[in-house]
């Protein structure tokens, strides 16, 4: 378990050194501007950190920085302790930096923070340092595992490295010729690594990251469509408009028309699907609103909204919601409900944007492909067993349940053994009861509720029960699990992402 403590920002005036000094806790450093060259008291050799970069350092290890450049450089140090011992040295090779996923929110979040106490914060602020302090040492735990893996496939590094700055630089000007160059490999081989790692093309992911972030600046708020062109890295508006339209089967101000409605979503588990296309509704009560339905009812009123979505009420709550405002009623669960790339359409022709959807589904198939090609030459046909675990205990996922078989058993191709075929769900209170079936390959699904050691703990008492014949992955989601897009989108991405760094014990092949 890791606990967020607090945030300091070290400056490094041009062409100097700081010296910080180590203590008890543990730290995360994130480099927010100019690039620097990082030592690390035992270590070897420094290293050089540019900005996006994280780096980890030990407990009671002085922290060296320099700054080469012109310019003064910042260093944001963000303390924590774990309840479990941290190695001295993570595995990096050479390359001791790592990034990760929407590392500007998170490092925008913790110098927010700052070094005021940890328990004086609102509660939705601890809670979302925690989330990100988790993403950031699940990111370093992944660096590590890479290296062996880069080792093999000198352009894996290359690819992740150029996969991120898209991702967070889109705003800006990327040089993709560039990028191919810089990985020492001829342009064809780096964009079919490119495409062999993340399903797209360099220049096909760009406009995807661009085109998602626009949706989001084209629902918040009033904008012009040359502001949002701009911010997203299209210097040409009639482009972007262009470009929108033909991807989106809207154009810019139709889908702002069409999204800036005032929208009230009721049910939790639509939420990802809201986002899929781009929308956030302004007004989303917590799970769990109808024990408190009337003090919701007179919030939800206040808000004046233009539609509602729902879920299946009572009939006395859906006439009081029918007098506010229009009300779509979509069914999530039970038999015979429609699956979520249905309810994905639905909510979308709702609004009237259809294309919207299509294009985010057309995505999706583009990364779920890219997915059977990497579990088929990564695990063969070796059959696994998919398992949640939770704080009570476990529930193994047969073919017949849907929300997780469609996923893995249906979209990413893995083999389900025989004992999975018959059934909807078994569950379990001990991980002996689940090991006891005669599969010896895991999925192991970790809500984010439970700490990263506790899948590693299931992992080698799993290895142990099977006697080391095994192969096992450890996938993690929100908690509760919603089953909406992006829910699955997440699921999709973490299992090529383990399975492309190697993060499986033993592959079946090598048994």
């Amino acid at each position: 378990m890791l606990t967020y403590i607090h945030t300091s920002i070290v400056g490094v005036a041009a062409g100097g050194r700081v010296d910080v000094d180590g203590d008890a806790a543990l730290r995360f450093a994130h480099v927010q501007r100019e690039r620097v060259s990082a030592a690390i008291e035992d270590d070897a050799a420094d290293f050089a950190a540019t900005p996006g970069d994280w780096f980890f350092v030990p407990a009671r290890r002085r922290l060296t920085l320099y700054n080469p450049g012109p310019a003064p450089a910042e260093v944001a140090l963000v303390r924590f302790r774990a309840s479990e011992a941290m190695p001295a040295r993570p595995a990096f090779g050479a390359a001791r930096t790592f990034r990760l996923p929407r590392s500007r929110a998170a490092a925008e979040a913790f110098a927010a923070a700052g070094g005021g106490r940890f328990e004086s914060l609102p509660l939705e602020t601890r809670l979302e340092l925690q989330a990100h302090l988790h993403a950031v040492a699940a990111a370093c735990v992944a660096a590590a595992r890479a290296t062996a893996l880069s080792a093999e496939d000198p352009l894996h590094r290359h690819v992740e490295e150029a996969r991120d700055a898209i991702r967070e630089r889109y705003d800006e000007p990327l040089d993709m010729e560039e990028l191919a160059r810089s990985s020492g490999a001829s342009p064809s081989r780096f964009y079919q690594a490119f495409r062999e790692h993340t399903g797209f093309s360099p220049h096909k992911l760009l406009t995807a990251v661009r085109l998602n972030a626009s949706l989001a600046r084209l629902s918040s708020a009033p904008a012009s469509i040359m502001d949002v062109a701009h911010s997203v890295g299209y210097a040409d508006e009639l482009y972007f408009s262009r470009l929108f339209k033909k991807h989106m089967g809207v154009s810019p101000s139709e889908y702002a028309a069409r999204a800036n409605r005032t929208i009230a979503n009721l049910c939790p588990v639509f939420q990802g699907d809201f986002a899929a296309l781009g929308i956030a509704p302004a007004f989303a009560p917590p799970r769990g609103w109808e024990e408190r339905a009337e003090d919701v009812l007179q919030r939800l009123s206040a808000a004046a909204p233009d539609i509602i979505f729902a879920q299946p009420v009572s009939d006395d709550v859906l006439a009081r919601l029918q007098r506010i405002a229009p009300v779509e009623t979509i069914h999530w669960k039970g038999p015979g409900t429609p699956g979520w790339k249905d309810r994905l359409r639905r909510i979308a022709g709702t609004l009237e944007l259809p294309g919207v959807a299509e294009r985010w589904l057309s995505m999706f198939e583009m990364k779920a492909s890219n997915a059977r090609a990497h579990v088929r030459k990564t695990l063969g046909d070796a059959p696994f067993l998919l398992v949640g675990a939770h704080a009570g205990g476990f529930r193994v996922f047969g073919h017949r349940r849907k929300k997780m078989a469609d996923l893995f058993y249906g979209e990413l191709g893995f083999a389900p053994p025989p004992e999975a075929l018959g059934i909807g769900f078994l569950d379990a209170e001990r991980l002996m009861d689940v090991a006891a079936l005669p599969c010896d390959n895991v999925l192991f699904l970790l809500p984010d509720s439970l700490p990263p050691s506790h899948g590693f703990r299931l992992a080698a008492e799993w290895r142990q029960r099977k006697g080391g014949r095994t192969a096992t992955l450890l996938i993690r989601h929100a908690d509760p699990s919603l089953y909406n897009a992006t829910f699955y989108e997440s699921l999709l991405d973490q299992t090529v992402n383990q399975l492309l760094r190697g993060d499986i014990l033993k592959s079946p092949s090598e048994k």
